[in-house]
């Protein structure tokens, strides 16, 4: 029943970093960039740019910690 828990918080950590680092991140950026390119928003615009390059970044955060977490548990 351990391991089951083990693979299963691994398993979710996974799609959490893939959730995080892909769609909210580098996809909420583009969107973002498109949004405010119409009433030309300049900080919009820089805050979009800085959410695609940190998006892998945010990503790893969840998954180091829970990846870890679900490792280690005894």
């Amino acid at each position: 029943m351990r391991k089951i828990l083990q693979v299963l918080i691994v398993i979710a950590t996974i799609i959490l970093g893939l959730y995080v680092g892909i769609w909210l991140m580098f996809v909420g950026g583009i969107i973002q960039i498109v949004n405010a390119i119409n009433p030309l928003n300049g900080l919009e615009i820089a805050i979009g740019v800085c959410k695609i390059i940190f998006c892998e970044v945010a990503g790893l955060i969840p998954v180091a910690g829970f990846f870890i977490a679900g490792i280690l548990e005894d």
